[in-house]
C-alpha cells in the first residue's frame, strides 16, 4: 500500500510507503497549492479507489491543450481529473455483496441468530469450529423464562380465543409487571403484537430476508433453516391459526368491555 501526493501548481508528485510520512511531507511542502493524495493498493490488486475524489460538476482542464472538459454530474473523477473505472468498482461491489449474502444464508440455515434476539428469547453465544479449523463465536436462541410466557399467552389469546391485536395489546398493558413490553418503559401496541404473531422464529426455525428494501418479500424468497434449530415457543398448528385472516375474533367494541387477562 503506497500513498502518492500530487501538487497541481508545481507538479510535485512523490510517493511514500507510509501514509503518516506522506502527511508530514505534505505539511512541509512550500507551495501556493495544496497537495492531494491517493492510495494505491499492491500491484496484485487491480481495483483501486482514491481517498480524495471530486464530483465533476466543475470543469476539468486538460493541461496539454488547454481544453475544458465538461463531464456529467454523475461522473466521478480522481485527483488527476481521470475518470474512475466504474466497471471494475461495480464488479468488486457485486462480488463482495454475493459473498456477504452467501455467508448470511449459511449462518441462517445452520440455525444461528443474526442481530438482536426477538422478544421471548435471549442470545446465547457459543464457540464453534468451522471446517477450516477456525474457532468463532456464534449466537443461538434460548427462551427467556419471563418474556417467553408472554409470547405463549399472546398466541393463546390469538389462536384459541380469536382476539384482535388491539384487544391483546390492551390486556397486556393492564398488567405491565406480568407482561413487560418489548421496549423498556414502553407500552404494548397492536403493531408490536402483530410483529410477534407473524414471527416464524417462535416455531423453532431461523428466518432471514423477510423484507427487501423495507418491503415484505414473498414467502418463497425467505431464507429459512431446518425445523427446531432452537426451542420453539409455539407449535406449527397454533402459529398458522394465529396468523392474520386465519383466526379473526369479534370486533374490538364487543370485547373491549373486559380487558382483564383470562386464566389460561
Amino acid at each position: 500500500m503506497t500513498t502518492r501526493l500530487y501538487c497541481r501548481e508545481c507538479g510535485w508528485h512523490p510517493e511514500f510507503r507510509r501514509k503518516r510520512a506522506a502527511l508530514r511531507a505534505a505539511a512541509r511542502h512550500q507551495c501556493t497549492g495544496t497537495p492531494v493524495a491517493e492510495i494505491r493498493p499492491p500491484l496484485r490488486s487491480r481495483l483501486w479507489t482514491n481517498l480524495w475524489t471530486t464530483r465533476s460538476g466543475a470543469s476539468v482542464v486538460d493541461t496539454e491543450d488547454g481544453a475544458v472538459d465538461q463531464t456529467g454530474d454523475d461522473v466521478l473523477v480522481d485527483a488527476h481529473g481521470n475518470r474512475i473505472q466504474w466497471a471494475a468498482l461495480a464488479a468488486h461491489h457485486a462480488e463482495t455483496t454475493r459473498r456477504a449474502r452467501a455467508a448470511m444464508v449459511e449462518l441462517v440455515r445452520a440455525g444461528y441468530q443474526i442481530g438482536p434476539p426477538p422478544y421471548g428469547y435471549r442470545a446465547l453465544r457459543i464457540r464453534v469450529t468451522d471446517p477450516s479449523g477456525h474457532s468463532k463465536l456464534r449466537a443461538v436462541l434460548v427462551p427467556d423464562w419471563q418474556t417467553a410466557a408472554v409470547v405463549k399467552q399472546i398466541f393463546i389469546w390469538r389462536a384459541d380465543h380469536g382476539l384482535t391485536f388491539a384487544v391483546i395489546a390492551a390486556r397486556l398493558n393492564s398488567d405491565p409487571r406480568q407482561y413487560p413490553a418489548p421496549a423498556p418503559n414502553g407500552r404494548w401496541t397492536p403493531k408490536a403484537v402483530r410483529r410477534i404473531v407473524t414471527n416464524v422464529k417462535y416455531t423453532g426455525r431461523q428466518v432471514w430476508a423477510r423484507t427487501v428494501a423495507g418491503r415484505p418479500a414473498p414467502v418463497d424468497q425467505w431464507v429459512t433453516s431446518a425445523p427446531k434449530v432452537h426451542e420453539p415457543l409455539v407449535d406449527e398448528r397454533t402459529f398458522h391459526r394465529a396468523q392474520p385472516g386465519a383466526a379473526e375474533g369479534p370486533p374490538d367494541a364487543e370485547v373491549s368491555a373486559d380487558t382483564r387477562p383470562s386464566a389460561a
